[in-house]
């Protein structure tokens, strides 16, 4: 009987590391996600983004959520960046920079930038 409840329980967890596990991002994301960047760049000071990310699609658009650092007062400080672009990331319709991290959640895909 223990040797069937470690194997339903290691079965859930493989299945749930493959649920969260990030995919490399598309030619779509990979692109949204850099103007996404590249707009917060252009509002701080010394930005690093992560390079996994969280998406969620919405119709006729993505949303974007990345974790970054940046320097303020001579330290390094946690910020997130929520971005919004048209569904092939070629336009950038909102960016909003904020104190904090992001966490996943049910809906949102976790994603890795593709290394091209």
């Amino acid at each position: 009987m223990k040797t069937i409840a470690l194997m339903t329980t290691a079965t859930a967890l493989l299945a749930f590391s493959a649920i969260t596990e990030a995919r490399t991002s598309s030619d779509a994301e990979l692109r949204g996600y850099t103007n996404c960047v590249a707009a917060a760049k252009k509002e701080s000071n010394g930005l690093v983004a992560g390079t996994n990310y969280l998406i969620d699609k919405a119709p006729g658009s993505t949303l974007y959520y990345v974790n970054a650092t940046r320097w303020e007062d001579g330290e390094r400080k946690n910020v997130r960046i929520a971005c919004e672009t048209a569904a092939r990331g070629h336009n950038l319709v909102s960016s909003v920079i904020e104190d904090g991290r992001f966490t996943n959640v049910d809906t949102r895909v976790p994603v890795e930038v593709a290394q091209h």
